[in-house]
């Protein structure tokens, strides 16, 4: 009797552990800061050196495309949804005479505005296309990541890490050979290891992380891709005020391959006017 009754007193705590567990999930919150470097390597030409030698405008491009530009973005996110966007940024330094700056958006999902319903697996992303807002729903995407032993610190929290290659479908195989044809300084740049690496850490059970990227147990922490690192700067958790998830609004209302079609299309029309590339925005100063 009085086996039994030690037994059942053992199986209510673990019930009640099990089910408070449950329900401080379910009431998890937080704000994740996230900062961006996005880079270009670009390779030893002798073309482009010849290029850079006579005209400033390409040496100045080369050398900012090496150097790289950062960004900070935030993640609201609790258990069941997340918002996801770039930081308000402050008013930028007046550029010198003759110079120039060069941003670039980051790929692979990183740099977008998006919110993302993990329960429902749907999300919501903002869009813009030459100055026309799109609001894009869509399905998220199932990552196949392989989990690894291999395992750091970032900040107070141990990490593991995770690693997804994704496949290409025939459609950009053969976008792939229709625009083999050199255009632009980023044409001269060798095809890049898409492999993706995610570090998260299972302290913080939410299957959640920046951008468009999600599927593991527990926050990803930090993202590395082809040519963008993202890395976890700061956490507050359960925090008592500015906490707010955000729904994209601004703009007519697409799926995901209406938007692509819309970007390919005015992309190619860019392209033939100017000789234009995709991610790149050059502004210049002076005369």
């Amino acid at each position: 009797m009085k086996n039994f009754t030690r037994t059942l007193v053992v199986f209510i705590c673990f019930a009640f552990a099990k089910a408070n567990t449950a329900q401080a999930q379910s009431q998890i919150k937080g704000i994740a800061t996230y900062q961006s470097l996005t880079k270009f390597n670009m390779p030893k030409d002798t073309t482009m050196e010849k290029r850079a030698e006579s005209d400033p405008m390409v040496r100045q491009i080369m050398e900012q495309l090496q150097k790289g530009s950062t960004n900070e973005y935030q993640l609201f996110f609790t258990a069941a949804e997340s918002s996801y966007g770039k930081m308000q940024e402050l008013a930028k330094p007046e550029a010198k005479k003759d110079g120039i700056s060069i941003s670039f958006s980051a790929s692979d999902g990183l740099g977008s505005t998006i919110y993302k319903d993990i329960a429902q697996a749907k999300y919501i992303k903002q869009g813009n296309i030459m100055g026309k807002d799109f609001v894009i729903e869509g399905d998220l995407q199932t990552y196949s990541w392989e989990l690894q032993s291999e395992s750091k610190k970032i900040g107070q929290y141990t990490c593991y890490k995770a690693t997804y290659k994704p496949v290409k479908k025939p459609a950009e195989e053969e976008d792939k050979k229709e625009n083999e044809a050199p255009k632009g300084l980023l044409a001269s740049m060798p095809e890049r290891d898409n492999t993706i690496t995610a570090w998260y850490t299972p302290e913080l059970a939410v299957s959640n992380g920046p951008g468009e990227y999600h599927g593991l147990p527990g926050l990803i922490l930090e993202i590395n891709s082809a040519d963008t690192t993202i890395l976890c700067s700061s956490i507050e958790m359960n925090p008592s005020k500015g906490f707010e998830i955000k729904k994209p609004k601004e703009g007519k209302r697409v799926s995901q391959e209406q938007f692509d079609a819309i970007q390919k299309k005015k992309m190619e029309e860019m392209q033939e006017r100017r000789g234009g590339k995709n991610g790149v925005i050059i502004e210049s100063f002076g005369n």
